[in-house]
């Protein structure tokens, strides 16, 4: 699989890391509606109350496979939140957000958008990299990474279930 990074890692003097990735997938586009906007979704998680907004929230257990082989499997349990789909051209654009379930300081906030087209899927977000500048600098050398990688993991499951 071919995955490129459209933005850099971290790229905001505020303290604001950037993470975009597409992966190149071939999905059912007319399933987004029912597979993302539907009030369950097993392939997420399990279904919690809606947040404040209205978006409806999933508890997940996010993975980040790493070594040079990719067998080492961490996984944070998160709440993963979705907004209403809708179209953009050909595709679709959700709006997601994620967080940590425990230890929330310790982690941080990705906000953004997914986008499913018929040839690939992506994340476009940002999120604050847990403490303040030290955290921001620690993101540019090696937590960006782990972002990537999570992300990575995310689409990969989002592509699944829309095929």
């Amino acid at each position: 699989m071919d995955l490129s990074a459209v933005a850099s890692p971290a790229s905001s003097e505020m303290g604001i890391a950037e993470l975009r990735l597409r992966l190149p997938a071939h999905i059912q586009t007319n399933r987004v509606s029912e597979v993302l906007g539907g009030p369950t979704a097993p392939w997420l998680g399990e279904r919690l109350p809606d947040d404040d907004s209205g978006r409806r929230r999933f508890s997940c257990d996010l993975q980040l496979r790493v070594a040079p082989d990719r067998h080492v499997l961490f996984r944070k349990s998160a709440i993963v939140s979705l907004g209403d789909p809708r179209t953009e051209g050909d595709g679709w654009l959700v709006p997601i957000e994620w967080r940590a379930a425990s230890l929330a300081p310790l982690f941080p906030v990705l906000v953004g958008v997914l986008r499913l087209m018929p040839g690939h899927v992506e994340i476009d977000g940002c999120y604050a990299p847990p403490f303040g500048l030290l955290g921001y600098l620690a993101d540019r050398f090696v937590l960006y990474a782990a972002a990537r990688g999570t992300a990575r993991w995310f689409l990969g499951t989002v592509a699944s279930a829309l095929v």
